[in-house]
């Protein structure tokens, strides 16, 4: 199984922020706002915020728990950085969890 590290540099290049999938989400959008100040204020080191509190890096931590998201919308893992230093394979982590 591939373990992505749930850091906050992961954090910062992670593209779902700005995925389709996640584009028209209440939930989500509202979740990236919150994260994007989280940021803003954290040092590296600092203690991560609850995962269902993020909205990003789901190869690390899983399947979203927004409801309202666009899994029909295209999938942009591929493209993301930390997919590919992670040899990661599959997509849609926000639909279908961490890669086995």
């Amino acid at each position: 199984m591939v373990e992505v590290e749930y850091n906050k540099k992961n954090l910062e290049r992670c593209m779902c922020r700005s995925c389709p999938v996640q584009m028209d989400s209440v939930c989500a959008n509202d979740r990236k706002l919150k994260m994007m100040d989280m940021l803003d204020n954290m040092k590296e080191g600092d203690l991560m915020p609850e995962p269902n509190h993020i909205a990003g890096i789901y190869c690390a931590i899983g399947k979203a728990s927004c409801s309202d998201l666009d899994t029909e919308q295209t999938c942009q893992c591929t493209k993301c950085p930390v997919f590919k230093e992670n040899d990661l394979s599959t997509g849609y982590y926000c639909k279908n969890g961490i890669e086995d």
